[in-house]
């Protein structure tokens, strides 16, 4: 069993070349694994044996990415490609983000791409599962990113509301269109029970969200309803594109993002560091929950993320730095 990094990651199993997300033009894949519906990682949806949970294959289908049909795997059910067992479990990252374990000659593999590893308004913790290797992102692998307690960020993205609207300003959200935007209309849900507006980009989605059991209350900004609940200005919109605010009342506009943590985003009113990924904590915990004997890092902090795991040690080295193919062999367990 080997792998290689390209903006994704290709993993070679005897006879069967498994690619997951971005992993650029491998012709001869056997099997295409996307993990999740964020554009990043799924940019080669089109290609030939792709494999996705269904919830994936509803989202790119309302975001107008997937253009042919793809094959389905439920999670934790197992499907089986020549010599290789593919196992799909729960990420926690966004609605059907999954975790892919690949087992091939007594050895297992875990693909984790972007996890998280707390429940949210909206997905359950990411899963995990004892496996000899593991493929871990590391957007956030740097001790410099601990997240606040989930609630208490929470609170205080409600607090921001009321003020808003007290002085006769409309919250208006900037978020991601897949996850975020629909975590934001949650917590208005549940916290305040003031309508929500969305744009028809975000509206999409959620309706993909309610498919799938998501309670979510929003008004469309197209539709009369919504319309007029924005010329009350007693609500909160929350759009994947912050030009598009429709009526010339006052606004205050905030986002809402993990990287809120470190840097500065001028052109906002607010900034929240709330994120589907799992902080530096969250990394670490993931791996010593599924206790690999080799840890490969990618993207983001990959290779002070590798270091930490070292220190704490972990077998660990980032996936871009080992050349094209890294075979997965070792004599010995680590102790």
């Amino acid at each position: 069993m080997g792998a290689s990094y390209e903006s994704g990651a290709l993993v070679a199993c005897k006879n069967v070349m498994v690619a997951f997300d971005a992993a650029g033009e491998c012709l001869d894949a056997t099997l295409r694994c996307i993990t999740h519906a964020h554009v990043d990682h799924a940019a080669r949806v089109n290609e030939p044996n792709t494999l996705m949970s269904l919830e994936t294959y509803e989202l790119l289908r309302a975001v107008g990415r997937l253009k042919q049909n793809a094959g389905i795997l439920e999670f934790k059910k197992a499907m089986n490609i020549k010599s290789v067992r593919v196992t799909a479990i729960n990420a926690g990252h966004i609605l059907g983000s999954c975790q892919y374990a690949i087992e091939c000659d007594g050895s297992a593999l875990l693909f984790s791409g972007d996890v998280n590893v707390q429940d949210t308004l909206v997905t359950k913790a990411a899963e995990s599962m004892n496996v000899d290797f593991m493929v871990l992102e590391a957007t956030y692998g740097d001790p410099s990113f601990v997240f606040p307690d989930r609630e208490t960020t929470y609170s205080k993205i409600v607090k921001w509301i009321c003020e808003c609207l007290k002085n006769g300003r409309i919250p208006a959200f900037k978020a991601y269109l897949i996850g975020k935007s629909q975590e934001i209309i949650k917590l208005v849900n549940e916290y305040l029970g003031i309508p929500v507006v969305v744009n028809d980009a975000v509206a999409k989605v959620c309706e993909v969200y309610k498919k799938f059991g998501l309670d979510l209350s929003y008004f469309c900004k197209s539709t009369a309803a919504g319309k007029e609940v924005l010329k009350t200005g007693e609500c909160v919109y929350v759009s994947n594109h912050r030009a598009d605010f429709p009526i010339g009342k006052r606004v205050m506009w905030a986002i809402a993002t993990g990287w809120a943590l470190r840097y500065r985003f001028g052109f906002y009113d607010a900034a929240f560091p709330l994120s589907s990924h799992a902080d530096f904590r969250g990394l670490i915990s993931h791996v010593e929950a599924c206790m690999p004997r080799k840890v490969y890092t990618m993207h983001g902090y990959s290779k002070r993320l590798a270091k930490e795991l070292e220190r704490r040690g972990f077998l660990a080295m980032p996936l871009e730095s080992v050349g094209r193919f890294v075979p997965f062999i070792y004599e010995e367990k680590r102790a």
